[in-house]
């Protein structure tokens, strides 16, 4: 968590790097609250800090290097790119290969890490959202790894949205749920392209958010609620201590 011009110039084996004063603005680069991590900063006490700020913000396994970096033993540092902390979903993950390259659309994309990685493997990625701090969030992790997003800032629960026809080979939508959207959404693909949707079951309210029922699927209703869509991949699950989720992959012929 040292300022780029340090990180640059030696840190350990296998570190990510966000530097500390960009820690909130960034923290959607961070991996998953169940890793564990270990803090490197200018010093300990620097490092201290930062661990602090990491567990205030859920992290409960985080250990900081209580010395400066420049006092480890000769050839401990190396130089060369960071490594990338940050991941999509993991069932994005899982169906990568299977989608038909060409546009995506990434509904209610926040922070952008899956439009990133698809633009990574190189779709045509938008992100639409309605909140203009997320999309430029996103647009700086597409800037920080390297390619590019379009973002379309838009109320996607306004009555009058509308998506384009027929006009992307994928379409995702991860933990946002408008089921008025539905249609739309299907009508958003291209012949041949494919539905990737992630978001909360019933029972989710029991760990956080989100706790209203408009919010919340049916067991069950994600693989119902696109009828002109073959299914191809559907699942759900339920961590012992949350999240609740459903799980849909489906194609529109063509």
């Amino acid at each position: 968590m040292r300022e780029t011009e340090a990180f640059v110039a030696g840190h350990l084996p296998g570190s990510g790097h966000v530097p500390f004063p960009e820690l909130r603005e960034r923290r959607g680069e961070l991996p998953a609250r169940d890793q564990e991590l270990v803090v490197v900063a200018e010093d300990g006490e620097r490092a201290h800090a930062a661990a602090s700020q990491l567990s205030a913000l859920g992290y409960a396994r985080v250990g900081w290097l209580d010395s400066r970096p420049g006092e480890l033993p000769a050839g401990t540092l190396v130089t060369g790119p960071a490594e990338r902390l940050w991941r999509p979903s993991p069932f994005l993950d899982a169906v990568r290969d299977e989608l038909p390259r060409g546009r995506a659309l990434d509904l209610a994309a926040g922070a952008g890490r899956e439009a990133v990685t698809l633009a990574l493997g190189g779709w045509s990625v938008e992100a639409w959202d309605n909140d203009e701090t997320a999309l430029g969030r996103a647009r700086a992790l597409a800037t920080r790894n390297g390619v590019r997003i379009t973002t379309h800032l838009a109320d996607l629960e306004w009555p009058g949205v509308s998506l384009p026809s027929s006009a992307f080979e994928v379409v995702m939508v991860f933990r946002f749920l408008h089921r008025p959207l539905f249609p739309a959404i299907s009508a958003a693909l291209a012949p041949g392209g494919m539905l990737v949707y992630e978001t909360f079951r019933r029972g989710q309210e029991r760990f956080g958010r989100p706790k209203h029922p408009r919010f919340l699927l049916d067991d069950g209703e994600l693989a119902e609620s696109f009828p002109g869509l073959e299914v191809l991949r559907y699942e759900e699950s339920e961590a012992p201590d949350g999240p609740v989720l459903a799980r849909l992959l489906a194609r529109r012929p063509g």
